[in-house]
């Protein structure tokens, strides 16, 4: 077999080389592929079949990884990834390395990080060598994860200038969904409302793409004011710290009555605001820290 199969492991790599290349074409020659390495039982991997067809296998499957990250199927670069790891794992004295470990190694990693498996994302890092740590497809998911943890979000979002392949740009902007939602939730659970141009920069989305942003507040049932580009959160639990501290100052209590005392802190919030003299930071403390390291952006 390993005749044919080099032959069709050439073509394979040609189609899916090809600047103008059809990615339907590539599709069908892996699916075509893939049948026969489960046929033949190399497709998973094993260690007595002919070292040169479990090398032609493996870089079939690697290919076919990276179409699926290109085609933005995540499910098929999954089935494709989990049959990969026998090959790596299980045959590293009987096949020599591949040249294309540690871009799969850095996709892992960064698709593990775009779905907030943590845990799954460290056990992979403490299985490594230092040397696989400082190649440039793995030091990248790493930085990420890092950034991730010091709120750094402008950086990762500035790492779409560095992606060293086009699969990772897509687990890329996958991943900056994830750091969205993070940031929207804080949104909603320190404001009543927030300008549009503000949430533009603060959900990091260019002032181009207008139409991206309203298609992600609409899936978090956002409403926009035509009149005053202002959006409300309808499903946000916090009252709006800005008018009742007004109406404490006004001497006005949360039923829209005269208060009888001044009391320092907003009672008419009925527990659910913050003391006067409290730091509003913790409230919105990550929100503006966002802003502030979006200054160099917007």
């Amino acid at each position: 077999m390993s005749v044919d199969l080099q032959q069709s492991l050439s073509e394979l790599q040609q189609a899916f080389d090809a600047p103008e290349g059809s990615r339907d074409d590539v599709s069908k020659r892996l699916a075509k592929l893939k049948l026969e390495l489960a046929q033949s039982g190399l497709y998973f991997a094993p260690p007595t079949a002919n070292s040169q067809d479990l090398v032609a296998a493996r870089s079939i499957l690697e290919i076919g990884t990276f179409h699926s990250l290109r085609q933005g199927n995540l499910k098929s670069y999954a089935q494709y990834n989990f049959a990969l790891q026998p090959f790596y794992d299980n045959l590293s004295s009987i096949i020599p390395d591949s040249p294309n470990r540690p871009i799969t190694l850095g996709l892992h990693l960064l698709a593990l990080l775009s779905e907030g498996l943590l845990s799954q994302f460290h056990t992979v890092l403490e299985t490594l060598k230092i040397e696989q740590l400082s190649d440039v497809f793995v030091k990248l998911p790493v930085d990420l994860e890092r950034w991730l943890m010091e709120g750094a979000y402008n950086k990762v979002y500035r790492a779409k200038d560095r992606v060293p392949r086009e699969e990772f740009g897509f687990l890329l902007e996958r991943l900056m969904g994830t750091v969205r939602v993070q940031i929207a939730t804080t949104i909603e659970t320190s404001y009543k409302s927030l300008p549009l141009k503000s949430a533009l920069s603060l959900l990091f989305f260019n002032s181009n793409e207008i139409s991206k942003l309203n298609e992600f507040t609409s899936a978090r049932e956002w409403e926009l004011s035509p009149s005053s580009q202002i959006f409300t959160f309808p499903n946000s639990t916090k009252p709006d710290i800005a008018l009742a501290a007004q109406q404490q100052q006004n001497g006005i209590n949360a039923n829209g009555e005269q208060s009888e005392t001044s009391n320092p802190t907003l009672d008419l919030l009925k527990g659910k605001g913050v003391s006067r003299g409290t730091p509003m930071q913790t409230m919105v403390g990550p929100a503006l820290r966002l802003a502030q390291q979006l200054e160099a952006i917007v």
